[in-house]
């Protein structure tokens, strides 16, 4: 029998207009980043320039252009968030790694309620625990320190990097790790140089993650880096706020150089960050 064409054309539509709503943002940003600053506030509103320039993004970048008051230390605030990134991904992982194989691994008495736990944890808003983190890095010291938002922008990405971890290793075979300890390797090194090749999927994914969650996150930096010198990319914006006017064509440059690095980071990885997301998904 012939399968009707309509629920396909159905998911078809219903997906096309899902992505439509999510490219309307990333298109506007863009058209508004080239556009000249008397058709951001036209009404009714400009598409598409006819006369698109250049100056937004010579300003933020540093090159020789009419606005050299708009400037802003882009490669500053580039560094500062790689280094967050950077940091965040590697403490996600050495703390993921172990948490979630022992969840996979180990018959530990209470396990539901510790996956119920992390799930609760990884619906709670950055916005929600900004205050007892604040209160904590200021007791210990660590206000100010990008090593303070690494800890919480880590403590945002954890949770979920669990899940999918634990996931991962449930698709390993137990027989490769018994295999393993056979020919005399401890569970730390079958861990390290059996297990953790074997899901690579996965921990792309988590990588991936953690670095677009630190990439992203404006509330904990903006509460613990007050310095402008160690403030990442993502309080940049900030700069073409001004009291009477704000640059809007400089601000979506800004904005479209920041989200260069997820985009890229996707689109190289797309294979194994889908199949680190979907492990575990079907059964075998």
């Amino acid at each position: 029998m012939r399968r009707s064409r309509v629920p396909t054309t159905a998911r078809f539509v219903i997906g096309a207009l899902v992505t439509a709503i999510y490219l309307l943002p990333l298109f506007w940003m863009v058209a508004t980043s080239i556009k000249p600053p008397n058709e951001i506030i036209q009404t009714p509103p400009v598409l598409i320039t006819t006369s698109p320039q250049i100056e937004s993004y010579k300003s933020i970048l540093g090159l020789p252009n009419d606005r050299p008051e708009l400037y802003v230390s882009t490669l500053s605030y580039l560094k500062n968030s790689i280094i967050i990134g950077s940091a965040t991904t590697a403490l996600t992982l050495l703390l993921g790694i172990p948490a979630a194989y022992a969840l996979a691994r180990f018959r530990l008495r209470g396990a539901r309620l510790i996956i119920l736990a992390i799930l609760v944890a990884q619906m709670l808003p950055s916005a929600l625990l900004v205050m007892p983190l604040f209160v904590t890095v200021k007791s210990v010291g660590l206000y100010g320190s990008q090593l303070a938002v690494i800890i919480a922008d880590t403590a945002l990405a954890l949770p979920l990097s669990i899940i999918l971890l634990q996931t991962s290793f449930r698709q390993v075979p137990k027989e490769i790790e018994e295999a393993a300890w056979v020919d005399g390797a401890s569970r730390l090194t079958t861990l390290r140089q059996v297990v953790v090749p074997l899901v690579r999927p996965g921990l792309v994914a988590v990588a991936v993650l953690a670095f677009l969650t630190a990439w992203g996150e404006f509330v904990f930096a903006l509460s613990f880096l007050p310095d402008v010198s160690t403030q990442p990319i993502s309080l940049g914006v900030f700069q073409f706020v001004g009291m009477y006017k704000t640059q809007w064509d400089s601000m979506m440059a800004f904005a479209a150089v920041v989200a260069i690095p997820a985009v890229v980071a996707l689109l190289l990885l797309r294979g194994q960050f889908v199949s680190g997301l979907t492990a575990g998904s079907v059964k075998s």
